[in-house]
């Protein structure tokens, strides 16, 4: 049976939101009272990150036990899963961003994957989601050497995780170095399919001009947990070459200016019966987490219209 979440990623967290008890609360109530009883915690650094790191639970709640105290009492009843970017700085590990396809930074970076793992396992949490990969525009199509980095880099994370009781799962996104579902093959066969699977994320590969049904039913067997949101637009400009397109496409809306590239469900291109039948006939049992990416305030008004459309539209195609 699937497992509904909501990413928590949607509450923008910074120093005006999200940062206080109050907002917090006042956030996962409104997930609650929407339906979904689990999240996706998102990790960063500083005061930045209120949830999703180890120090600021102990820092703003005492303890994990009773962070976990203080969720269900919001309604609240599960943590998921806990998505890292390693590539964003850390304060706390001391970098700038690290690049899985360089083995110069593997410790560094498995010794922070493993600060976030030991944390999502103490919560009861079921995946950690990593971006996979640097953007194109970063080092270009990958070569083998850094193909194999970036295998050998979530193997080792994958064993370290699996220790755990935790899942490694790995989020390719609109700009990923490899891109096509052969390279996405060659690459899958390098990383081992009992401790690393992959994080489906549908507007993310349909920005990139993937049909999502037809690529989740040829990589099922490695698909572990997946991300739910719409996508509006299709990068069909290759803007995803551009060595800054992170902020030039994604945030700026690249030559075309798109206003927002992810929508909430059934408001964009997803054939979403298509995507459930595949869920189905497959027998997909692993987390949908549902996004509110770069959604308009209010933000409980997305969330509101998501959690509409999966009781609705989503769960009837799955049941």
């Amino acid at each position: 049976m699937t497992k509904w979440a909501y990413a928590t990623n949607q509450w923008k967290a910074g120093f005006t939101g999200f940062a206080r008890m109050e907002q917090q609360e006042r956030a996962l109530k409104t997930t609650s009272a929407c339906g979904f009883d689990a999240i996706e915690l998102s990790a960063g650094t500083g005061r930045w990150d209120p949830m999703g790191r180890p120090e600021n639970i102990a820092l703003n709640f005492g303890s994990v036990d009773h962070f976990k105290l203080k969720l269900r009492e919001w309604g609240i009843h599960r943590v998921a899963s806990l998505f890292l970017d390693p590539q964003q700085m850390s304060f706390e590990e001391l970098h700038h961003g690290l690049d899985c396809t360089d083995r110069s930074q593997h410790a560094l970076l498995l010794e922070q994957t493993g600060v976030f793992a030991r944390f999502l396992a103490e919560v009861g949490g079921d995946c950690l989601v990593l971006r996979a990969l640097p953007p194109f525009g970063k080092h270009g199509g990958l070569d083998a050497e850094r193909q194999a980095a970036a295998a050998a880099c979530w193997n080792a994370v994958g064993a370290m995780t699996a220790a755990l009781g935790v899942k490694t799962v790995l989020h390719l996104d609109a700009l990923a170095a490899l891109r096509s579902m052969d390279e996405i093959e060659a690459w899958l066969k390098q990383l081992d399919a009992a401790t690393v699977g992959l994080a489906m994320d549908t507007a993310e590969l349909t920005i990139a001009g993937h049909d999502v049904a037809a690529w989740y039913r040829r990589f099922a067997s490695r698909v572990w947990h997946i991300h739910v949101k719409d996508a509006l637009a299709v990068d069909a400009l290759d803007e995803y070459r551009a060595p800054n397109a992170e902020r030039a496409l994604m945030k700026a809306g690249g030559q075309r200016g798109i206003a927002r590239w992810f929508g909430e469900l059934g408001t964009g291109l997803i054939d979403w019966p298509a995507l459930m039948s595949a869920l189905r006939e497959t027998g997909y049992a692993g987390w949908l987490v549902v996004e509110s990416d770069q959604g308009p305030a209010p933000q409980a008004a997305a969330m509101m219209q998501n959690a509409w459309t999966v009781r609705h539209v989503l769960q009837p195609l799955l049941a």
